[in-house]
């Protein structure tokens, strides 16, 4: 609790050199190799702690949470069902036994579970969140998008009106309670501000009850001026991922002798990106426990601006993000859509991503950085590969659709069929979900369109599965092109394919999530390769396919252009402008 966690290693390992038969000690180093994401040793303590006691319930839950963070989700529900049957009424067997079955698109029963869950305590704030704002992971089609984005705001309605039953538990249960993200609404491709707004000032309020003193404004610090403006970055995906990737520069170039930078690391992955951030940090942090411990830590830190990279990905940031923790907050496009939160002041985007009306999609004041709003490293190109080391066929035209399966929106479906109607010899490749059930789901959604539309299916659709980065752009060096999806636009898998010469087709929607490809390619002055309408995207990506003369030409221009999107340092100098300028402000942000 003291999170001394070495010596209490060492403690427990102690404990079992002297009992090997001691199931609590073995079931205590799983939870704390669980801290550590240390999963593989986690799940063989709880197992062996489960071979001791049988009908040791925690063992049971910690090893379905262990499996949960690895994305197991088939065998978390096995060992959380376990859990529920020694004990049915067990409130974070059943959450947890809810949250594997969402992480498999079974969102149907995770509500069944949440409401049993609920119904047993009417007070549990998680059980009626997940009751009320569970959404599927894959939709089936526009009918069940538009009927979950209705039953999603009626939820919170819902939410708002048992707020006064929810006070009644402790102010820890309350922060606990908060273990949620509204992950999957943004990719329903609607304006979600009034959603996320409401969501927000729900979680503002169960904030205020539980710790209140954590929602009061900070000042400026009224005496001298440090010689230096402290600024904190917060995030759970500081490490080898899309939100390292791209918010690293903002940590490493920052001008030390301007900004003392702070970094807190929240995540329980660790690995050469966090190592290359902690170091380049003047202050590293690895803060462990509630919502509320690492809130006081940072604010006890004083800090002159705090940085989220992303909100809505990770539960603890969500509840950080509403509270006042440094005058100045601001939020950045690691998930690409508005907080709603009052106390995140800013919000951090690209010039070249936003619409003409951008701000209306946002409740922070929208911050609009240069190029493609930060400095980021072209990936070193990988030794070459050949079509059969990956089993994908020779002849083919081959057209990648690397994004998440979760993020293709049912618009796309119909694009894709039309695509492979227009050009029998071609193929599209995509990568499996983490989950087996996920991409099942994808798939039955896509050949149902394909069966509508007449396209028969012998060999046009190949899944990949997951695989290490230098393969992956090996895969995009050996594909013709790369078909961008709508609503949500690639981002890191567009800057990979451009890094590796592949022409990209994009269609730019409403908001910055959809337009985050255009931007790219405008930066390059590949506007060829930018659709305004559906028919023109179906047209672009069919010729592309067909005209190989004319995606040489494309492919060698995306070459010599490419260079434009990368190492630009002008955002990182626009970015400590706005940083340096906040500080000649003596505004208290009391929204």
């Amino acid at each position: 609790m003291q999170d001394k966690i070495n010596e209490a290693a060492r403690g427990f390992c102690k404990a079992l050199e002297l009992d090997p038969g001691f199931s609590h000690a073995w079931n205590d180093l799983g939870n704390l190799y669980q801290s550590q994401g240390k999963f593989t040793e986690a799940a063989k303590c709880y197992q062996k702690s489960m071979e001791l006691d049988p009908d040791g319930i925690d063992a049971h839950i910690g090893l379905g949470h262990t499996l949960l963070a690895q994305g197991k989700m088939e065998q978390s529900e096995q060992a959380l069902r376990r859990a529920v049957r020694l004990d049915p009424r067990h409130i974070p067997a059943l959450q947890g036994l809810a949250y594997s079955l969402k992480g498999q698109g079974r969102h149907a029963e995770a509500r069944t579970v949440y409401l049993h869950a609920w119904l047993l305590k009417p007070n549990d704030l998680q059980a009626c969140i997940g009751t009320h704002l569970t959404l599927p992971t894959i939709y089936s089609s526009l009918v069940e998008l538009s009927t979950s984005r209705k039953q999603f705001a009626e939820g919170l309605k819902k939410l708002h009106a048992n707020t006064e039953t929810f006070m009644k538990s402790g102010s820890k249960e309350l922060l606990s309670g908060l273990n949620w993200t509204n992950f999957y609404l943004a990719y329903q491709g609607e304006d979600d501000k009034f959603l996320q707004t409401e969501y927000a000032r729900f979680v503002a309020k169960i904030v205020h009850s539980a710790a209140p003193d954590l929602m009061r404004p900070i000042r400026k610090n009224p005496g001298p001026l440090r010689n230096r403006i402290r600024i904190g970055f917060l995030s759970s995906f500081l490490r080898n991922c899309t939100v390292g990737s791209y918010f690293k520069s903002w940590i490493t170039s920052l001008n030390r002798e301007a900004f003392d930078i702070f970094c807190y690391f929240t995540g329980s992955i660790r690995d050469h990106v966090t190592e290359e951030l902690a170091r380049s940090s003047d202050h590293a942090a690895f803060p462990r426990g509630s919502a509320e411990d690492i809130g006081r830590q940072i604010k006890q830190d004083q800090l002159d601006i705090l940085i989220y990279p992303e909100i809505g990905m990770d539960p603890v940031t969500c509840t950080l993000s509403a509270m006042r923790l440094a005058p100045v907050q601001c939020a950045a496009w690691g998930h690409p859509v508005t907080t709603g939160h009052a106390h995140i002041d800013y919000f951090f985007s690209s010039v070249l991503m936003e619409p003409e009306n951008a701000q209306d999609h946002y409740s922070e004041r929208l911050i609009l950085l240069s190029g493609i709003g930060t400095c980021y490293s072209k990936p070193p190109p990988p030794s070459p590969a050949k079509r059969s080391d990956f089993s994908l066929p020779e002849e083919r035209i081959l057209y990648l659709c690397p994004q998440s399966l979760y993020k293709i929106h049912p618009d796309n479906d119909r694009l894709l069929s039309e695509i492979l109607a227009r050009n029998q010899n071609a193929s599209l490749v995509f990568f499996q979900a983490n989950d087996l059930s996920i991409t099942r789901a994808f798939m039955k959604r896509l050949e149902t369109t394909l069966d509508d539309t007449g396209v028969k299916k012998t060999g046009q659709i190949k899944i990949l599965p997951r695989m290490e980065h230098a393969d992956y752009l090996r895969i995009n060096l050996l594909c013709d092109v790369m078909l961008d999806t709508l609503h949500w636009s690639g981002g890191n898998t567009t800057l990979d394919a451009l890094a590796c010469g592949l022409p990209v087709v994009t269609l730019p929607g409403k908001f910055m999530r959809g337009r985050q490809s255009y931007g790219m390619l405008k930066c390059m002055g590949m506007d060829e390769l930018i659709a305004q309408g559906p028919q023109e995207y179906i047209e672009i990506a069919t010729r592309l396919g067909l005209d190989h003369a004319w995606r040489t030409q494309l492919a060698q221009r995306i070459a010599q252009n490419s260079d434009t999107l990368f190492s630009d340092e002008s955002p990182v100098r626009q970015l400590e402008a706005f940083l340096t300028m906040q500080m000649d402000t003596s505004l208290c942000h009391d929204r």
